[in-house]
């Protein structure tokens, strides 16, 4: 009989969180997490409808497999004016979502990122953060497949700190560690965080500095499905779940370096409806699983479709 392991506490060198781990705490029920599920018909979608011309579609675009996507001016900005600018990457076609595993999910994601870095590339000396949402406990409104281009007039300090940090090889290399490494594309890789906010979260990290412009979408998207496709193992499906309605609330954060070359690109994975309420206001986070045993449970989940 194999002796349990004591308890333990992991402090993460990148985000300064505390991670509190006990084995009792894997045994905890985990009941089903009730999702609000979106509106999901396309005569209410705004993404589906535009004028001819409208004002708000912006030149960049891309193509790959069978769907364009294109750049739009968000409809509903988060930030604008004096206080930046939001711009967004949006889908022709209204479904499935961006979680759902299909064979074109990779280029879907692919395509999305493309364009988001075009939308991005036009600011050079301003940072950028990359999201795409799923789900309102993501911060989505609606399931119309789409991600978001944030570039805010004043660069948040908390950024300029994590970067900073990823200039520090003793920070890189807990990060990049083997026994945490989750799967690996062409110098990317997809890993288990020390201190994640939630049990099906994970982090993207290149294992050198690249100007994010420069990397290769596809490189990032197969590794996001890759993820996608591990939640989708992990977790106990909702059955007669139409491609509108996302299987799960997850949100997708890719963060630049800084515009003078500081630090390094990164992403966040985040399945939300598996978070706990306020848990990302606190520096202590209870993690359910150690980092080494949260990736090997995705090193065991389903490959890519």
């Amino acid at each position: 009989m194999s002796t349990p392991l004591p308890p333990r506490s992991t402090s993460c060198p990148f985000t300064g969180r505390l991670g509190m781990w006990t084995a009792l705490r894997e045994q905890r029920p985990q009941p089903r997490p009730e999702r609000l599920l979106l509106p999901s018909d396309p005569a209410r979608c705004p993404f589906c409808r535009y004028d001819d011309p409208d004002p708000r579609l912006l030149p960049e675009a891309a193509q790959r497999g069978g769907q364009r996507w294109f750049g739009v001016h968000n409809i509903f900005p988060p930030v604008d004016g004096p206080t930046g600018r939001a711009d967004l990457a949006v889908a022709t076609d209204h479904d499935p979502t961006l979680t759902h595993l299909h064979p074109g999910l990779v280029t879907d994601w692919a395509t999305m990122i493309d364009v988001q870095q075009r939308l991005a590339g036009r600011s050079t000396d301003r940072w950028s953060m990359l999201s795409a949402a799923t789900g309102r406990t993501a911060g989505a409104s609606q399931h119309h497949p789409h991600g978001h281009v944030l570039t805010p007039a004043v660069l948040p300090v908390s950024t300029v700190r994590r970067q900073q940090r990823l200039l520090r090889p003793d920070v890189v290399d807990v990060l990049l560690a083997e026994q945490v490494t989750v799967a690996a594309v062409d110098g990317v890789r997809l890993l288990a965080p020390p201190v994640p906010l939630g049990p099906l979260d994970l982090l993207l990290l290149p294992e050198r500095s690249e100007r994010f412009l420069d990397i290769d979408p596809d490189d990032v998207a197969r590794l996001i499905v890759r993820w996608i496709a591990g939640v989708h193992a992990l977790v106990d499906p909702e059955p007669d779940l139409p491609s509108t309605v996302a299987p799960f609330d997850a949100k997708v954060v890719l963060h630049p370096e800084l515009p003078d070359g500081t630090g390094r690109w990164w992403g966040e994975l985040s399945v939300t409806d598996r978070h706990a309420p306020g848990v990302a206001a606190v520096p202590l986070v209870d993690v359910r699983y150690p980092p080494e045993v949260h990736a090997a449970r995705f090193r065991e989940a389903a490959t890519t479709p």
